[in-house]
């Protein structure tokens, strides 16, 4: 026998996407998971933070650099800069000669007498010396630098990057090793240069101006990838020793052509040579400051309310999170400087040959 109440079943409400529509927008009803976007939306997209921006300005200013400078030294003559190799020469001499004040006098039995000294030779390039193309190294420079960093902004067109490197994820983990592979190579050849017109001439210095300049920008490389904070700190000072034992040459070679000279240059050649120092320098000094930001007893001044406030979270974010230095705010300084400073260095070291 059946009850004459009925009972109220009340389903809640089923929503279901449905697939494409014909006659709309094919991606009606469909969310994107998070952390997706449609690529129009993706890359250069107003939310992107400053250093994406800069960066983007420094491949520009870089391709700039790299044409002007090409198409200027295309309308003139090759500046070369000869180099040479200091070698030990025996030259024989007869019973009553005598040596040279720089060498030392060997005499022997059965094949006379010698003097030993060192000479500079230079290398045979045929009907001439060889010689580096200083305009081309310095266009290098800068070809480099566009290339390099024009290959890193583009691993973000990528999903998972290419060979493990993606531009936007390296910089929020703090990390970018192309920097440093670039900067291996192109900072190398810059104080190569400034070696040349400095008067360090020999090709075996010069060899060993550039690796030690690659292997102080590999230290700072290696400090990114490692935890230990002490081992961050001996690599550091050691990137900073290999890259003044480098400069020292350089600054060795200028000071004794002022000192043999009969009259002193003037005043601005003063300036421009620690101005160099400067520019170089300061790279270094953006590692050394975030890692005194993440050493206990070093980090008081970075505990500030200034440090650690943003007053634009794209375009001044703020320069300390957490227990380290923003990443995002540490490659806006970094970007900012490939493109300020090698601009202005690039142009100092061109005008020898706006002067040729």
């Amino acid at each position: 026998m059946t009850s004459g109440r009925t009972r109220r079943i009340q389903f809640s409400r089923v929503r279901i996407n449905s697939p494409a529509r014909v006659d709309g927008d094919p991606n009606d009803g469909i969310t994107p998971p998070a952390g997706e976007s449609s690529s129009e939306e993706s890359f250069f997209s107003t939310s992107k933070p400053g250093y994406f921006w800069i960066n983007w300005f420094a491949i520009l200013g870089h391709a700039v650099n790299t044409f002007v400078m090409l198409g200027i030294y295309l309308g003139k003559d090759q500046l070369a800069l000869p180099y040479t190799e200091s070698v030990t020469a025996w030259d024989r001499i007869g019973a009553n000669g005598t040596c040279p004040p720089a060498s030392r006098e060997l005499e022997t039995a059965n094949n006379g007498k010698f003097c030993i000294g060192p000479q500079q030779k230079t290398f045979d390039c045929g009907d001439d010396v060889c010689a580096l193309d200083y305009g081309a190294l310095i266009i290098s420079f800068h070809a480099l630098s566009f290339v390099f960093q024009l290959a890193a902004a583009l691993t973000d067109f990528t999903k998972n990057g290419v060979l493990g490197y993606r531009y936007s994820d390296m910089i929020e983990n703090g990390k970018n090793p192309l920097r440093f592979i670039e900067y291996s190579i192109s900072a190398s050849i810059m104080l190569m240069i400034i070696a040349m017109i400095n008067g360090v001439v020999d090709i075996h210095l010069l060899f060993c101006i550039a690796i030690l300049t690659a292997s102080c920008q590999l230290c700072g490389l290696v400090v990114e990838y490692i935890d230990d904070i002490y081992m961050k700190w001996i690599n550091h000072l050691n990137g900073w020793l290999t890259f003044c034992a480098a400069y020292w040459c350089i600054t060795r070679a200028y000071l004794a052509s002022v000192e043999y000279s009969d009259a002193s240059p003037p005043d601005f050649v003063y300036v421009i040579v620690l101005l160099l120092f400067l520019l170089y320098a300061s790279f270094g000094f953006v590692q050394l400051v975030e890692l005194m930001c993440i050493t206990p007893r070093c980090n008081m001044c970075c505990k500030n309310a200034c440090c650690t406030t943003s007053c634009n979270d794209l375009w001044c974010p703020a320069p300390r999170t957490d227990d380290r230095c923003n990443p995002l705010y540490k490659e806006m300084v970094f970007v900012t400087l490939s493109l300020g400073a090698k601009m202005v260095l690039g142009w100092i070291l061109f005008i020898n040959v706006l002067m040729a």
